[in-house]
């Protein structure tokens, strides 16, 4: 089998340096495929687990994409306030070199605190309950939205956020990407795709979990 390394993918210098200064040098089976497809512009619907590199496959096509501009271009849709921030953070060492920065939206933060870091955010990463009470209030818009990202959406609707998620879509500008992670996908994730998505890409990679075998 080929070694693929992160410099086979056509990346920018800034996202280049910053892998290279995390000691990423090759890309997870994930990373490799969904990465070039994401870059395209197309609705991509991968399925693939926990512990396979998902975060950098979505995040480093949205760094690649937005420009340095104000304003939100990116909303990504977490489960957990745990998981919320470990991707948030990761976006943010992988945007380092190209000045992007992220704002962690959850409950149990102080909402003052978030509606300032937003002024100086090109991407959200929240959960639907919080995202959805920041648009009510019209403290988070998405009028510059190019990209939305759901990550391990089967988790978001079996934790009962499927009303939160549909009444989110309705601040979301229908020219966008839209980007759907999944460890399963169920019948109800079927359709979510279908109503909310343009023909996306299907990629599958359970066979080739061999990332999240070595994860403890």
């Amino acid at each position: 089998m080929t070694e693929i390394f992160f410099s086979d993918l056509t990346l920018s210098d800034p996202v280049m340096s910053a892998l290279e200064e995390m000691g990423y040098e090759h890309p997870t089976p994930v990373q490799a495929s969904a990465i070039p497809m994401a870059a395209t512009g197309r609705d991509l619907l991968v399925q693939s687990q926990t512990g396979t590199g998902k975060t950098a496959a979505f995040c480093i096509p949205l760094i690649e994409s937005l420009d340095s501009g104000k304003g939100i271009g990116a909303l990504m849709l977490c489960p957990t306030r745990e998981l919320a921030k470990p991707v948030a953070d990761e976006f943010d060492r992988l945007g380092k070199f190209k000045n992007m920065r992220s704002v962690a939206i959850y409950g149990g933060a102080s909402m003052d605190k978030q509606i300032a870091e937003m002024r100086f955010a090109r991407v959200a990463v929240g959960t639907p309950g919080r995202v959805l009470d920041h648009l009510r209030r019209k403290t988070l818009r998405l009028d510059d939205l190019k990209a939305l990202v759901l990550d391990e959406a089967d988790e978001m609707l079996s934790r009962g956020f499927a009303e939160e998620l549909h009444n989110i879509m309705r601040f979301v500008p229908d020219e966008r990407q839209t980007l759907l992670f999944s460890a399963t996908i169920p019948e109800d994730i079927k359709r979510y795709a279908k109503r909310y998505m343009k023909e996306p890409e299907f990629l599958s990679l359970i066979e080739q979990n061999v990332a999240a075998d070595d994860v403890t």
